[in-house]
């Protein structure tokens, strides 16, 4: 039977080798290949400082942690996060005692709505995420130029994790708000197994987020590669804020920093297969019965996956078939119907998450599948519709 995915990974010569050299050196700990993955991470994203962790939600954590505790923020404050995204972006807020508030969707790219953005600030609100979803970053333009988010000093994170060298207008994401966080949990578009990045261009924040992944010791130590001066030596051990263990190997970095080499390659061949799922579904006529994704001008996507919201009906029908037919599925990222949220906000208050809810899946667009691919799940659907 034929098995299409919804991701994908291979090991690669480069990624062998750069392991290999992992072992050989004996340095499993923070390294240079950690800095290395760090700083070309940050550089191909338009930023200073990178700072790795163990998961993109880790990053995420890390970022409004510390960001809570830079500025002085209360419990209770509140973050706004959008009705669709994967549960890790409202967990996140949580487990800072902070208060997620949510804002529906645009029906079209999935994303915020930032038509609904200022009439959900209060004064309470500290910080906005918007999410990437899908590897198409939301309308960060309107973020950079709103004059109400200035005024009340709202920050803001990108949570890129499911849009690493997403761009818009050339400017990647991740370097529009004040930190942007990634994942490089397997099936994403850099895949180390586990693994995660906050980046910045902000010292202060970088700094913080480096002691929060590191048990929250003194910024003096970095790794054991740092000098044994006096100083250094008598701080080592001490620590500045409660943080967490969070951190990352040598090996899991180089498979990152192996990747880094040809990631632009990867993006081509995931937006090839995306357009060719798009003109397979008009050319037989199935937009009629799914909408397909809508890109922005300007906007680049990095195509993670290729999102579809059935029209008219519900989706379970639709993905039985596909899942019968060796077609993986997954569900559009449901929030706002989540038991372990039961009591904190109502589905129905938010109409485009619900639908999504009902009628939105993904499947998989990756560089390990090919055009002949992508033309057949468009064939598989039309199959169940017809």
């Amino acid at each position: 039977m034929t098995r299409i995915g919804v991701g994908t990974w291979q090991c690669s010569d480069r990624e062998r080798e750069l392991v290999n050299e992992v072992l050989d050196a004996g340095r499993l700990s923070y390294g240079p290949v950690s800095k290395e993955l760090e700083q070309t991470f940050a550089a191909v994203h338009d930023s200073k400082y990178a700072v790795l962790s163990n998961s993109g939600t880790s990053s995420l954590q890390v970022a409004l942690q510390a960001m809570k505790e830079i500025h002085g923020w209360d419990d209770g404050d509140e973050v706004l996060v959008p009705s669709v995204t994967f549960v890790a972006t409202a967990n996140i807020v949580l487990h800072n005692n902070m208060v997620p508030v949510l804002v529906d969707v645009n029906p079209r790219t999935y994303n915020i709505d930032v038509g609904l953005v200022n009439a959900a600030i209060t004064d309470k609100t500290r910080a906005i995420i918007p999410v990437h979803l899908f590897g198409q970053m939301a309308d960060m333009n309107w973020f950079e130029t709103n004059s109400l988010l200035k005024s009340k000093k709202i920050k803001i994170i990108e949570d890129a994790c499911e849009a690493a060298f997403a761009s818009i207008d050339g400017r990647m994401a991740g370097s529009w708000g004040d930190i942007g966080c990634f994942s490089t949990y397997v099936a994403h578009l850099l895949t180390t197994g586990v693994g995660g990045l906050s980046i910045t261009s902000d010292p202060e924040y970088a700094a913080k987020m480096r002691s929060i992944v590191n048990h929250g010791r003194d910024g003096i130590y970095i790794d054991i590669d740092t000098k044994a001066t006096s100083e250094v030596i008598s701080r080592r051990f001490k620590f500045d804020t409660i943080g967490h263990s969070f951190r990352i190997t040598e090996l899991e970095s180089a498979l990152g920093v192996a990747q880094l080499e040809t990631w632009e390659d990867m993006i081509d061949l995931r937006t090839a297969n995306a357009n060719r799922m798009t003109e397979a579904m008009s050319d037989i006529g199935l937009d009629m019965y799914v909408q397909p994704p809508t890109i922005h001008d300007g906007h680049k996507s990095s195509w993670m996956m290729y999102p579809i919201l059935v029209r008219t009906a519900s989706k379970w029908g639709l993905v039985e078939h596909l899942e019968r037919r060796g077609i993986e599925t997954r569900e559009m990222l449901p929030l706002t119907n989540q038991p372990c949220y039961k009591g904190m906000w109502v589905e129905r208050d938010y109409p485009v998450a619900d639908k999504i809810n009902d009628s939105g899946f993904y499947v998989g667009c990756h560089q390990g599948l090919t055009p002949e691919d992508m033309e057949y799940i468009a064939d598989v659907m039309l199959e169940y519709f017809e």
